[in-house]
């Protein structure tokens, strides 16, 4: 299922491939990332020279940030119902919540909210959490309205695949701290580099984290995940996620792998305890 318009703004868009995963409408302020991650797909192939790069930059669409607020707003007016229906999406060309993005994140939240519509914001950075003039703007959102907003926190466990972000232990403590705050929270534990390290990030984000999205990493040679360890470590994560009442999306590439290791029925059966990309449960 697609939104039910195609959306083509400056700010706002209809997501397709892999990226309709995390978001069906995508919002975009920014290009590049200071992460510097060693698997990232901004470095690779065509999209690297648009959107690679450390140096983090407003769009050139946009005179300045105000300008890029603006727009926002009567991109969301312009496609009201498919926002509040799908939710936005930021970002897939930067971190949002870095100390140059971040004021714009906010603002979107802030925005949002009046017109129910809901957030996602998926960010390797904890550092946000010390802003003092950004934290004062979340914690005056009021506090019904904060579960429509939805603070994810990429998790791989390997800090040193990493380098410039956030150590993963801060960004579950960030995680922590918003979903104290009543905001929700969801975790992309992706890339699989290990399947112990995934498991050791679902484990100790457990009490925090409303929502998980399990993926593999792209570009990987073939034989990269064994087919048994795979099998094996995605039912544990899934019954530990399903026995502390939260709720898993298997991403494609997961799902793709646990084909080869299940029987058809046993396949269908399994996905019953995950949901879609939706956050729907899965029927057999």
């Amino acid at each position: 299922m697609t939104p039910d318009i195609i959306i083509k703004g400056k700010a706002l868009y209809t997501t397709k491939g892999a990226a309709r995963e995390y978001g069906r409408i995508g919002c975009n302020f920014y290009t590049g990332c200071p992460h510097e991650c060693t698997y990232c797909y901004l470095k690779r192939g065509a999209p690297s020279k648009q959107l690679g790069g450390n140096k983090v930059r407003l769009k050139a669409c946009f005179k300045n940030e105000q300008h890029a607020a603006e727009i926002l707003l009567n991109e969301m007016d312009k496609h009201l119902e498919a926002c509040r229906k799908h939710g936005i999406f930021l970002s897939f060309t930067t971190d949002p919540m870095i100390e140059e993005t971040r004021r714009l994140t906010v603002s979107a939240i802030y925005d949002a909210i009046p017109r129910i519509i809901p957030v996602w914001v998926l960010t390797k950075d904890a550092t946000f959490i010390h802003d003092v003039p950004i934290m004062t703007a979340l914690n005056n959102i009021y506090r019904d309205k904060r579960p429509s907003i939805h603070f994810g926190f990429t998790l791989t466990d390997h800090d040193e695949m990493e380098p410039r972000a956030s150590t993963n232990d801060n960004r579950i403590m960030a995680m922590r701290r918003m979903s104290l705050m009543g905001f929700s929270t969801f975790a992309s534990i992706e890339p699989v580099i290990t399947w112990e390290a995934a498991d050791r990030m679902v484990r100790q984000t457990l009490p925090w984290c409303d929502h998980y999205k399990l993926g593999l990493r792209s570009g990987a040679k073939k034989d990269y995940y064994d087919i048994a360890e795979s099998g094996a470590a995605i039912k544990r994560i899934v019954r530990k996620v399903e026995y502390f009442g939260r709720t898993i999306y298997l991403k494609e590439s997961t799902r793709r792998l646990l084909q080869q290791y299940f029987q058809p029925d046993a396949y269908e059966a399994f996905l019953s305890h995950t949901v879609d990309m939706d956050g729907k449960r899965i029927e057999l």
